[in-house]
């Protein structure tokens, strides 16, 4: 039995429901996560200060509200979603943003709200993987902030420009 579901008779919002019969505990999101989990990139230039390429809809700075963004499905965020609850070996396609990030793509560029290095290309790129929570109404209150994050670590390798031009794995990252 998973934990956090509630056992026995229906959850209230499901049982004020249940006669419209448009909710139930059926579906992709049937079980949800208390925490979400989020990949950032992050960019170097010196291999010491990384600097995170900012999300265009995911939960990035823990003082911006969450969006609403229906009907739209901002496919990359979403992608990256599900990519969190795995290992990089099974989304290698987020090795390939690294790489793309580290070429300065245009379009790989245009997934994000603005490219931190305006111009000049990071020689390293990595992907971290954040845990948040939303904070709760006295902690919100006190600082402003609607998340709480927490570092896990590395996501993936990161991936590096190479002395000859070239694009290789700067380290190994844990599953």
């Amino acid at each position: 039995m998973i934990p956090y579901l509630p056992a026995g008779p229906l959850a209230f919002p499901e049982r004020l429901l249940r006669p419209f019969r448009i909710a139930n505990r059926y579906g992709l999101f049937a079980v949800m996560t208390r925490a979400r989990y989020e990949i950032e990139f992050q960019g170097t230039e010196d291999g010491a200060t990384w600097v995170a390429y900012p999300f265009r809809y995911k939960p990035q700075d823990p003082a911006e509200a969450p969006g609403i963004y229906a009907p739209y499905q901002p496919r990359f965020d979403w992608n990256l979603w599900f990519a969190s609850l795995g290992s990089w070996r099974e989304y290698p396609w987020v090795l390939e943003v690294e790489g793309r990030l580290v070429e300065r793509s245009p379009d790989v560029l245009a997934l994000f709200r603005r490219d931190p290095f305006a111009g000049a290309p990071p020689r390293q790129v990595r992907a971290v993987l954040w845990q948040y929570r939303f904070t709760s109404r006295a902690e919100r209150r006190a600082t402003g902030r609607w998340w709480r994050r927490r570092l896990l670590g590395p996501y993936a390798p990161a991936v590096e420009r190479r002395p000859d031009g070239s694009l290789g794995l700067q380290q190994s990252a844990g599953e």
